[in-house]
């Protein structure tokens, strides 16, 4: 196991882990995550496996690039809903999908969210594919506010703990499009006036 600063020259160390299938955590852009990479089915199950986590609950996805929809997912969006990714505020943008069942549980729905800033966004970057990233907790305790909370949880079956001091981030905004509404189940950090711009965007 190894605690290492989330700082981009540290991301080459962790790398190699998930490339061959291991978690790592990760300060997201809201809270610590427990992160693995989206396109290796058996590294997701390990996540579930480590949370305790309800195998019938999707996992949220994060992206670097609105391209990575269709290159990973092949799902093309509208410009409508690339702005609604590019929002300044972090939002998870619940779409439907066909396959990926080992992601959305058989939901035939995904919530992706772009990361826009921060060291989330440089591992991104470097690892070049998207990752689940529920919070870095057990089901049904308390996310982690740091690495060595987060170690409490899961010990040496994480490789790699990134540390960026105490992480209370609020959870991002929910908003589920995946049967053409715009259905908001959960603010976030978004205020009245932001949604009242969201919901003008042709979705």
């Amino acid at each position: 196991m190894r605690i290492l600063p989330a700082k981009s020259e540290y991301i080459s160390i962790a790398l190699p882990f998930v490339n061959k299938g291991y978690p790592i955590v990760l300060p997201t852009d809201t809270l610590y995550g427990i992160c693995a990479d989206a396109t290796n089915q058996k590294a997701v199950e390990k996540i579930y496996h480590l949370k305790w986590r309800n195998p019938n609950k999707p996992l949220i996805v994060l992206i670097e690039n609105p391209q990575w929809l269709e290159k990973f997912f092949h799902l093309s969006v509208s410009g409508g809903i690339k702005k609604l990714f590019l929002f300044e505020k972090p939002i998870s943008v619940i779409l439907p999908i066909k396959g990926f069942d080992y992601i959305s549980r058989g939901s035939g729905k995904i919530a992706f969210r772009l990361v826009k800033k921060g060291f989330i966004k440089e591992f991104l970057k470097a690892f070049g594919k998207p990752i689940v990233a529920p919070s870095a907790n057990w089901e049904g305790h308390p996310p982690a506010k740091t690495p060595l909370q987060a170690y409490l949880y899961f010990g040496d079956a994480v490789p790699v703990y990134f540390d960026d001091g105490i992480r209370i981030g609020n959870p991002s905004a929910l908003i589920d499009l995946s049967d053409g509404r715009f259905n908001v189940l959960r603010k976030g950090n978004l205020t009245t006036k932001d949604l009242e711009i969201l919901r003008t965007l042709r979705i």
